[in-house]
């Protein structure tokens, strides 16, 4: 989606790096449909690609774009490997650090609770955002009404209930005044 404003500029949409966690998450609550009417690009790597493609969800594919990781990039996924996390989430760091990015959406609560107790610098340096960056951006276009009920209803649905997950994502909707 290219959104021209009044002036005739262009606007490219924002790129975003998400993991199949928090896609699936949108999937099973019919939020996911909504991703292609916000200002960003979703990107997922070749991993998430193929989880996805487990999950037999082919309208997830129709709203991502897939990129290969190589050379460099594909080095630090290896790299995040093995330090003992996941293909997706190394995938995803390193795709986010290609597109210089600051955060990754990931809802995988293996994966929050090892960047919470990691280390690694570079792992430090990627923050990680939850399907409450989606409630937020679905609320600011007006797609949604009541945050907190797409919120209850996700935690429910996916079994996150008093997991890090559900932490992460009521302190992220709370820090931005809901």
């Amino acid at each position: 989606m290219v959104l021209r404003p009044a002036r005739g500029q262009l606007i490219l949409p924002k790129p975003l790096v998400v993991d199949s966690s928090t896609l699936f998450a949108l999937g099973r609550v019919k939020l996911i449909k909504f991703l292609g009417k916000i200002d960003f690009k979703i990107f997922i790597p070749k991993a998430v690609k193929e989880e996805i493609q487990k999950g037999n969800d082919n309208l997830i594919l129709k709203l991502v774009k897939m990129t290969e990781l190589k050379g460099r990039t594909l080095k630090i996924s290896k790299q995040l490997e093995k330090l003992n996390l996941d293909k997706g989430e190394s995938q995803c760091c390193a795709l986010a650090f290609k597109l210089k990015l600051k955060f990754i959406i990931c809802d995988d609560r293996r994966f929050i609770r090892q960047i919470f107790f990691s280390n690694n610098n570079k792992l430090k340096k990627i923050k990680i955002l939850g399907f409450s960056f989606f409630l937020h951006e679905f609320y600011k276009n007006k797609l949604i009404d009541d945050v907190w009920k797409h919120f209850n209803e996700i935690i429910k649905v996916n079994n996150w209930e008093r997991s890090e997950v559900q932490v992460a994502n009521y302190t992220f909707l709370k820090e931005l005044g809901y």
